[in-house]
């Protein structure tokens, strides 16, 4: 094996690459928890105790499914209001818009699914769903990577 030693001007080349992702992901981050509380009021304000949101992807294609609203075990229609979202430009600036808050969730949903899964929706894909649980703020992605698998064995007789 080869060591193999980074120069100075390598190193800090690399430091401030992995800078500026970490800023980058910072932002992200900050636009999902402002999502959060901005659709997270709304919900409890219309007894709507419980959120699934649905992705699937593959062959370089992904979409959200259906967005459900739960009130307890029951279905509920979302209602049809306005909602702040929140995404970061490519550009790396912090957008706002106000969007029906069914889209607002579906956003939120693809990026997040975006955000910790990269790429699930090439190749094989991916799907899973984010749950949101309202009365406490905690959203869980459930996330399943598909993926083509083999197992070659050879064997001189």
């Amino acid at each position: 094996m080869t060591d193999f030693k980074l120069t100075t001007e390598q190193a800090a080349t690399a430091a401030r690459i992995v800078a500026e992702i970490d800023d980058q992901l910072g932002r992200v981050r900050e636009a999902e928890t402002r999502c959060k509380a901005s659709f997270l009021p709304i919900l409890a304000e219309h007894g709507i105790t419980r959120v699934e949101i649905g992705y699937d992807g593959g062959g370089d294609e992904g979409s959200v499914g259906d967005v459900t609203a739960y009130a307890g075990n029951e279905t509920r229609d979302l209602p049809s209001v306005l909602c702040d979202h929140f995404a970061v430009e490519w550009s790396g600036d912090m957008m706002i818009r106000a969007i029906q808050l069914e889209d607002a969730l579906s956003a939120f949903a693809e990026n997040a699914a975006s955000d910790h899964h990269r790429g699930w929706e090439n190749g094989e894909g991916a799907w899973g769903t984010i749950a949101i649980d309202v009365a406490s703020g905690a959203v869980t992605l459930t996330h399943n990577s598909r993926f083509v698998d083999y197992d070659t064995t050879e064997t001189e007789l």
